[in-house]
């Protein structure tokens, strides 16, 4: 277990850099882009298309699972201190299952739509006319990283608590 925690985990950070080097590129493109069209009138071609839709899909699916792993995601705190120490792992047990299965619902959509898109040669309506089945595929591979790293929080909490069991007794 301590193997697939650490490969998920270099996973995870390694997958943040990327985002983080792709947000200081859209920062660079973004400033280019408005200082073109402020000094010389002429802005960057697509820039607003590459940066809404490729560029901010990695920054957001390649950083999801390390927000998860840094447990950086919001969450109310104010019913969390009102629950019973008896119920809240159960309850989060049961909330990081239901977040398994909705992510694990919308990785394989997006798997599938990716793969329907490359097929047909779906490509966007803007004037670059790029493909946007890579923006799928980018959204599915995240959301199935984070599947993975719920599936591995998931079995660290039970094993945690069968670890606190066999030590009580």
């Amino acid at each position: 277990m301590k193997t697939l925690n650490k490969l998920i985990d270099k996973t995870d950070t390694f997958l943040a850099y990327i985002a983080a080097g792709t947000l200081l590129l859209m920062m660079i493109l973004v400033f280019l882009d408005v200082f073109s069209r402020s000094v010389f009138n002429n802005p960057i071609q697509g820039t607003l298309e590459i940066t809404g839709e490729y560029l901010m899909v990695v920054i957001v699916y390649f950083g999801i699972g390390y927000t998860l792993k840094e447990k950086a995601h919001v969450s109310v705190e104010f019913f969390e201190n009102k629950i019973p120490n008896l119920l809240k792992k159960p309850l989060e047990l049961f909330s990081k299952i239901l977040a398994l299965i909705a992510v694990a619902v919308l990785s394989y959509s997006n798997l599938l739509k990716g793969i329907e898109y490359f097929e047909k040669g779906i490509e966007s309506t803007s004037l670059l006319s790029y493909p946007l089945a890579p923006a799928l595929m980018i959204i599915s591979l995240g959301l199935f990283l984070m599947a993975i790293r719920l599936i591995v929080n998931l079995i660290n909490i039970i094993t945690e608590r069968t670890n606190q069991k066999n030590m009580g007794t």
